[in-house]
């Protein structure tokens, strides 16, 4: 069995039993996980880099999964089946996100889950994938390296209402206020002090750092 970092594991463990595409798979672990779980029968690890997609076609016939999964050299979701029912975007910009996924409105017509990681601009990510006609149905924050990842599965939905708050601290995150939740934004408050604390700031800095504090401390 390959080897996953807590984060893929997470990702892993989201995924339901489905035709899915994981779109900047790297080399390939969680898609070769997928499959020795019995999860994926079926699957694309879609890659733009080469010298990743070299390793990445390698590991699959490696791990004796390259039956089960197409690996395609290619940009995001444009050369995808269109029976895929499950997209995988993890390690990327939430706006890389969105564009992939607006970019081939036809490949999504069967999609009914999509499962980010997105390194940047999170509640961005949740507004505009939200508006595509998804809800967010599980969330996770894993701690790695040092470096906070909210891990997010969205489900296809007729309607899905999610407020300012929601939005920036997660639905199910905020609610569930885990350990890491809440040593992310202590950490964030710490630090907001520590800029204070050099006093050297204008007047609207200030005020700014302090507001953003305030309402940090009413979600721990």
């Amino acid at each position: 069995m390959i080897k996953l970092s807590k984060r893929l594991k997470i990702i892993h463990d989201m995924v339901p039993k489905s035709v899915v595409a994981d779109i900047g798979s790297d080399h390939g672990k969680l898609m070769i996980a997928l499959v020795q779980s019995g999860i994926v029968t079926k699957g694309f690890a879609v890659e733009n880099k080469e010298g990743p997609f070299e390793r990445l076609r390698s590991n699959l016939i490696k791990y004796h999964v390259d039956d089960k999964v197409t690996p395609l050299f290619s940009d995001g979701i444009k050369d995808i089946t269109r029976d895929v029912s499950t997209i995988v975007i993890a390690g990327m910009g939430g706006q890389s996100i969105v564009s992939i996924l607006k970019a081939h409105p036809e490949k999504m017509v069967r999609v009914q889950t999509i499962i980010i990681d997105a390194h940047t601009a999170v509640p961005l990510a949740r507004k505009e994938i939200c508006q595509m006609g998804f809800a967010i149905a599980d969330e996770k924050i894993v701690k790695e390296d040092d470096i906070f990842y909210e891990i997010i599965k969205f489900v296809k939905a007729e309607k899905a209402i999610i407020s300012d708050e929601d939005l920036e601290f997660g639905p199910i995150l905020r609610r569930e206020k885990s350990a890491t939740f809440k040593e992310k934004y202590q950490n964030r408050i710490f630090e907001i002090d520590s800029i204070l604390a050099k006093g050297t700031l204008p007047k609207g800095r200030i005020h700014s750092l302090n507001v953003e504090k305030e309402k940090l401390q009413r979600y721990l």
